[in-house]
């Protein structure tokens, strides 16, 4: 065998052994023993498209050309096109309600009054995903509701009642739309998935924040 074509073989080995758990396997692991699910702002490409098909699931988005082009997925079960602050659900009404990338986008109180109503519509469990701390963003794709509002810290999250995992990485890495800071991309990238493997649990130091709450556990 060429020793070139067997180094390679042995770098990707060793590269899958050490690289940190992806976001999308965190958030399905997460989602497991969830059967309807309300993902607020999905915009048009949420990531439980990657979820089981036996899950109900409906999509809330503001911007209209984003709730059209998910709908031509098939992402979900159901769509509403709404704003984020007068959510109109029953309460206990959904396994999970999620709000990936969504809190960011919202100014401080509006996003404390979200979380309390997410709380009260969901029946198990709240997932949020959001950057950690405030990450500048300006709007994109002719959609004005892309610019970012506020920041959300690892302790305030846990002081909420929220279990908090690093995601992406380290947030030295990333800058906006989490894109990558240095160059070259190829062995950037490689470097975020290996320190995942670390900021997953010190999420002080991670890009991004997985926050889930147990609200079983909460009404006992």
């Amino acid at each position: 065998m060429d020793i070139l074509k067997l180094l390679g073989q042995i770098i990707r080995k060793v590269y899958r052994g050490i690289k940190g758990k992806p976001y999308i396997l965190s958030l399905k692991e997460n989602l497991t023993d969830c059967r309807t699910i309300l993902d607020l702002g999905c915009g048009r490409s949420s990531p439980i498209e990657a979820l089981s098909k036996n899950v109900y699931s409906v999509g809330v988005e503001i911007f209209k050309p984003a709730i059209l082009q998910s709908k031509e997925k098939r992402i979900h079960n159901d769509y509403i096109l709404a704003e984020m602050n007068n959510l109109c659900f029953r309460p206990k009404s959904f396994d999970a309600v999620l709000a990936l990338d969504v809190l960011e986008h919202l100014k401080k109180a509006e996003g404390l009054h979200l979380i309390k109503s997410m709380e009260k519509i969901a029946r198990n469990k709240v997932v949020i995903f959001t950057p950690n701390g405030f990450v500048p963003q300006a709007k994109y794709d002719k959609n004005v509701f892309q610019i970012h509002l506020s920041g959300w810290t690892v302790n305030e999250l846990k002081r909420m009642g929220y279990k908090v995992n690093g995601i992406n990485g380290l947030k030295i890495l990333r800058k906006e739309k989490a894109e990558l800071r240095f160059r070259p991309a190829t062995l950037f990238c490689r470097l975020a998935d290996i320190s995942q493997k670390l900021t997953y649990h010190f999420p002080h130091i991670a890009f991004q924040l997985l926050c889930v709450k147990l609200l079983r556990q909460n009404d006992k």
